[in-house]
């Protein structure tokens, strides 16, 4: 799902992917949260399409999104990992909101 640069992801199709991820990766809702900066490194999301997505998400409730306690007291390139509004807040994890699938009967005990 990775893109050239000649090919950038728009915030929509940011927000596709990213919820796609958590299909794909999380479908049980059993491993988040998750880092952002993983997910948007895998998905190779331009930083400031992922944080609009991101946002977009989290106002919708699509997704949660926990805002770190201390982000001041980070390195800037540690900053650069979480996801940022661009009013001071920077958040530090993602977790899909929507509900998981079902188990298959295998992973049910009898």
């Amino acid at each position: 799902m990775k893109r050239t640069a000649k090919q950038a992801m728009t915030v929509s199709e940011a927000k596709q992917a990213i919820l796609a991820w958590f299909d794909d990766n999380d479908p049980w809702r059993i491993y988040g949260p998750h880092y952002p900066a993983k997910i948007r490194r895998e998905l190779g999301i331009e930083k400031s399409v992922f944080d609009a997505a991101c946002l977009e998400l989290l106002k919708t409730g699509t997704v949660y999104m926990a805002p770190h306690d201390h982000p001041w007291r980070l390195r800037p390139e540690e900053r650069d990992e979480l996801v940022a509004d661009g009013r001071g807040t920077f958040y530090c994890s993602l977790s899909d909101r929507r509900p998981a699938r079902p188990l298959p009967a295998e992973a049910i005990p009898a």
